[in-house]
């Protein structure tokens, strides 16, 4: 089945839909992730039985559009911005509303948002800002960014079901700020455990950062489509 496409405030989003969908699946992508999203897609369909809906809105400007507050650059030289926010209400009130205007089954079903790295700490930043998730499929989340962990410890997420992975191989790297990322990741589950009515997993899958993203996410998505 082929992406169809539709642009919301000049954006571009990508969807694929089975027929009468009853979840759906939102994630923000690079559109160099586009040639892996087939892999992607089909990795979950293989692992559940829903009828899915899935949509990506395609991000521009990486270390602006995702970050959900300024900060400075820990690899090369481009800082991070504030646009989280703008993104998120562009999901919220733009794309999400024209997925359940062309997919009538989709009104009040579930709505997972997942993503990938720095589009995966958006995704567990969405679901601490708003209640519109249901899951988080947060694959390789970015958590050693500035001031995550502090502003994790002032803030409930509102999600019922939130998945983390990181790469065994990650911390290992000679960049002191990346390198928290194991640490912060096993403390913010640590967390999560400890909170009523959410359920959530922590994996550690083989290999560094780069290592089989589009595979890593749908088995983010998979664990969070659970009942």
């Amino acid at each position: 089945m082929k992406l169809e496409e539709f642009e919301i405030k000049g954006r571009r989003c990508v969807y694929r839909a089975d027929e009468q969908p009853e979840v759906l699946l939102v994630e923000a992508i690079d559109a160099r992730e586009l040639e892996g999203l087939d892999a992607e897609l089909s990795a979950i369909k293989d692992g559940c039985k829903h009828r899915l809906a899935y949509v990506a809105l395609i991000v521009e400007d990486w270390n602006n559009e995702l970050a959900p507050w300024t900060a400075a650059p820990v690899f090369g030289k481009v800082p991070f911005g504030d646009g989280a926010r703008n993104t998120l209400e562009i999901i919220e009130k733009g794309v999400i509303p024209e997925m359940r205007h062309r997919f009538g089954s989709l009104k009040g079903a579930d709505v997972i948002i997942g993503g990938y790295s720095l589009a995966g700490l958006f995704a567990l930043w969405c679901c601490y800002e708003c209640d519109l998730f249901q899951g988080v499929a947060a694959a390789s989340p970015s958590v050693w960014y500035q001031e995550w962990m502090k502003y994790i410890g002032s803030h409930n997420p509102n999600a019922k079901r939130i998945y983390l992975s990181l790469g065994d191989a990650e911390a290992k790297t000679k960049n002191a700020t990346m390198a928290t990322v194991e640490e912060n990741i096993k403390a913010m589950y640590d967390s999560l455990k400890c909170m009523p009515g959410v359920d959530s997993t922590l994996v550690f899958n083989p290999g560094g950062h780069f290592k089989d993203p589009a595979l890593r996410t749908a088995q983010a998505f998979i664990w969070a489509l659970r009942p």
